[in-house]
């Protein structure tokens, strides 16, 4: 039990993030369940992208509301001196505004997001990256970093180690409705699954190529690519010149309360991403028991996935190393059942509950080593 939750009254929180979804309100419920008065403050509408991924705004909890991206949004939260912020970045001007300002009031606050994505664009907006970055380590308590990869990003920002902490994204098991059950695979086939955008950057290219080396050993596999498909048909096509068509199945984005049941009609989940922040799809496989095949550039590969032992992490992009984890569960089955079990252990320590416990231990740690000489915390 961290000394936050020793103390007589108990922690607030206002945690400042983009929209509300499925995903994080299982998260959220498990911090109010440790007696924690948190607040959120969503600053956006849903994005018609997650639209055509079959999302849909979950019913806000208490204490969780829409605002405005402006300082003006501060006065919904009458208490917002006494509580500690956590912040989601610097992609708008409002939220480079927000930490000096809760900085000048002496509130404290913390940063937390996934990775930057280094893109051509990314080269222009580095300056603001180390600004932000001198931001953190001037002002704030710490940085919660959404895995490895975004630890390295907020290290390239200029952002001191000692003051980066871990806190994934963590998401419930997908529930199983009878109603919802997916196909089951006819015969021995054995079935992949790639369930997300069908885009370039998650690689759906990448995967029809190594399932074409795949079907050529195994003529019974099988490929499902379940999503909105944002090539205009071009997978459709490519399916077609590999030769593969017949053994691929394209499909509409479904309902983020049927994602479980088509996760569960798998074999082998497969998250082939170019680049993914985190990639929450994986979570949901490895709470369904599902060996996974991803990459070294997805987030929750670098946790959620220990090659050998519940799946394989390939290099972003390979497809022929891609090809090999896909056939080596096509040359030893028995692998779907030791790998499927340990990716059950592993989402463990990946639930709403135990993150949200994660989160209490690393303010509680940052928050002590922010304490100034005679017993007093910055920014309370």
């Amino acid at each position: 039990m961290s000394s936050l939750q020793r103390s007589n009254s108990p922690l607030k929180l206002l945690i400042w993030t983009v929209i509300p979804t499925h995903h994080q309100s299982a998260f959220f419920a498990a911090i109010r369940a440790l007696d924690v008065d948190l607040v959120v403050h969503y600053y956006r509408r849903i994005m018609p992208d997650r639209v055509l991924l079959g999302w849909r705004e979950p019913a806000l909890a208490p204490g969780e509301r829409h605002v405005r991206p402006s300082m003006g949004s501060l006065r919904m939260c009458p208490d917002w001196r006494d509580r500690i912020h956590i912040l989601p970045g610097y992609n708008m001007p409002f939220l480079l505004l927000l930490p000096p300002w809760l900085s000048a009031n002496r509130v404290t606050w913390l940063h937390w997001s996934e990775p930057s994505r280094r893109t051509l664009k990314s080269y222009f907006t580095y300056p603001v990256k180390r600004y932000y970055g001198a931001l953190v380590n001037r002002f704030a308590a710490g940085a919660l970093a959404m895995g490895e990869m975004a630890a390295h990003s907020f290290v390239e920002w200029g952002i001191r180690p000692a003051k980066i902490r871990f806190l994934p994204y963590a998401v419930s098991a997908p529930a199983l409705s009878p109603a919802h059950v997916a196909p089951a695979p006819a015969g021995e086939a054995l079935r992949f699954l790639f369930l997300g955008a069908l885009c370039h950057r998650k690689a759906v290219d990448v995967l029809l190529r190594a399932f074409g080396t795949v079907l050529a050993e195994c003529p019974s596999a099988r490929l499902d690519l379940i999503g909105h498909d944002h090539s205009n048909g071009a997978y459709h096509r490519l399916a077609n010149e590999l030769n593969v068509a017949r053994a691929v199945r394209i499909a509409p984005s479904v309902p983020a309360e049927q994602v479980g049941a088509f996760i569960a009609g798998c074999d082998v989940f497969v998250l082939p991403s170019r680049f993914d922040g985190w990639g929450m799809v994986v979570n949901e496989a490895a709470a369904l028991g599902k060996p996974i095949i991803s990459t070294d550039a997805c987030g929750a590969a670098r946790h959620l996935v220990l090659p050998g032992r519940n799946g394989f992490r390939v290099p972003a992009g390979n497809e022929a190393a891609l090809a090999q984890a896909m056939l080596e569960y096509c040359r030893n089955p028995l692998l779907l059942t030791s790998h499927g079990r340990e990716s059950k252990l592993l989402f463990r320590d990946f639930t709403p509950e135990r993150n949200a416990q994660r989160l209490l231990e690393a303010i509680d740690s940052l928050l002590k080593a922010k304490q100034l000489p005679g017993g007093t915390l910055a920014g309370h």
